[in-house]
């Protein structure tokens, strides 16, 4: 990137360490951070009271839960959502909940209708592409397993930036740099022992179904309850037109097993990060760079719906 807003930066997602990294257009101009935010893990709730052996009858209890398909409560598109984010035929739309503030010199230079735009693009790269199905732990990634990600990015900065940062990936993926790299909240196989039924989600628990596989999510979201901030607004005047700066705070939780309480949990990554925006195009605002950190997960109870 030709100047400092313009940094390229991944977040990812290991089970308990912080990380961010800052990056270039066409090489790394950063310096490594790590979010304020903290979050303290939820305590264990009591184990769950061993399964009756008396013959079942019609007033039985529903059988034991176990780590092998999420709950309920994590069916359907982002639950926890906004009310009014999602439609009723399951599609979403992010900007019907954002607000902004601190973008009068942005909607002095680009308008208003522009400003709301680029903010809107920053939420949806946070909920459609950072936090995705993408995230559960694999063994290998092919190169178009990104291919949803380069729509929402800035045609250099996909040739010169994301593309060949997705080849490094995808030849290691066990590497916690190389996949810092790509933006995205990516789970690691790494930290699940060969033969582990489950891959291991950290800290005593693990991802629903067998290990490497989506099928414990099978009709299930993967995130549920996003939360963001009020994106802060800024102009970057380095270029022209100028580009949009917007910052935001996000956090989204991803359904999991605790195998010491025995009982659903949830696990929630929280990001700040700040995205440049470029609409010179003509086609809608793309991210030319981004900072993204992310902080301490944490490990909790499901929300009741």
């Amino acid at each position: 990137m030709r100047s400092r807003a313009s940094r390229l930066v991944v977040g990812a997602v290991a089970a308990v360490a912080l990380g961010s990294v800052a990056l270039g257009l066409a090489s790394p101009d950063g310096s490594v951070g790590s979010s304020d935010r903290r979050s303290a893990p939820t305590a264990a709730g009591p184990s769950a009271a061993p399964a009756s052996t008396s013959p079942a009858t019609s007033a039985s209890t529903p059988p034991a839960r176990g780590p092998d398909l999420a709950p309920d409560s994590a069916r359907g598109t982002w639950p926890g959502a906004p009310r009014g984010v999602v439609g009723a035929d399951g599609t979403i739309d992010w900007c019907r909940a954002i607000t902004t503030s601190g973008a009068s010199e942005a909607i002095a230079a680009v308008g208003r209708e522009a400003v709301d735009a680029a903010a809107c693009a920053a939420v949806r790269f946070a909920f459609e592409h950072r936090y995705s199905r993408l995230s559960l732990p694999r063994r290998t990634y092919a190169p178009d397993d990104f291919d949803s990600v380069v729509p929402a990015l800035d045609p250099r900065t996909v040739a010169d930036v994301y593309r060949p940062r997705i080849t490094r990936f995808v030849a290691d993926p066990d590497s916690r740099h190389a996949g810092e790299q790509l933006g995205l909240v990516l789970f690691a196989a790494r930290d699940t022992p060969r033969g582990a039924a489950h891959a291991s989600a950290g800290n005593g628990h693990v991802f629903y179904g067998p290990a490497f596989s989506a099928r414990g999510y099978a009709g299930r979201a993967v995130w549920t309850d996003p939360t963001w901030s009020t994106v802060a607004i800024g102009l970057d005047r380095s270029t022209t037109p100028p580009r949009i700066e917007a910052r935001l705070t996000a956090s989204a939780s991803l359904p999991v097993w605790s195998t010491t309480a025995r009982r659903d949990a949830v696990l929630t990554v929280p990001t700040r990060a700040t995205f440049v925006l470029d609409g010179a195009g003509g086609d809608g605002w793309r991210i030319s760079g981004w900072t993204i950190s992310r902080g301490r997960v944490a490990y909790g109870r499901p929300a009741e719906r």
